[in-house]
């Protein structure tokens, strides 16, 4: 499988997402990542031969894993974040749980999770949700960028609305 685009959602509680110009005053935002995928190759429904002596199957799609690993996930800002100027990491504000694991990591590991082969499909199709705070002290407005970058050059990336953090 390969990841073929993602969408971005940014909301003070997952599920409600903000709009273009919304004001929050919220300690802490949730940005949920949802990423489609494309496979490569797709396993036929049934066996591969009839006869007994050709027991074969193809393994389920996606099993085998992503096509190329993931190998960087950034969250940056347009404006300036807590000490950090425009298009510079936030990652060390964010941290991540997905819907199957509610155990909180560092965005910074967020690549390898989505490279390890046990669950990576189930992992992939679940909501990733990144919790971004403190909220900043030195600029209300904000919209977050997520890039994700793969092996080979690919990059998929998405933007969240104009928000005003107060």
């Amino acid at each position: 499988m390969y990841l073929k685009e993602m969408a971005l959602e940014l909301a003070e509680v997952p599920g409600t997402p903000l709009v273009s110009g919304a004001h929050t005053s919220a300690a802490e935002l949730r940005a949920t990542l949802r990423f489609r995928i494309d496979y490569v190759a797709l396993a036929p429904a049934g066996l591969a031969f009839i006869s007994t002596a050709q027991a074969l199957q193809c393994p389920a799609e996606g099993s085998n894993g992503l096509k190329a690993d993931v190998t960087e996930v950034v969250l940056t800002s347009t404006g300036l974040f807590n000490g950090r100027g425009a298009g510079q990491s936030l990652n060390s504000f964010v941290r991540c749980y997905t819907a199957n694991s509610p155990a909180e990591f560092p965005l910074s590991q967020l690549a390898d999770s989505l490279n390890t082969r046990r669950g990576q499909e189930s992992r992939i199709n679940l909501p990733i949700v990144l919790r971004i705070s403190p909220k900043p002290t030195d600029n209300a407005r904000q919209q977050f960028h997520v890039r994700v970058r793969v092996a080979g050059g690919q990059e998929i990336a998405q933007t969240t609305p104009d928000i005003i953090w107060n």
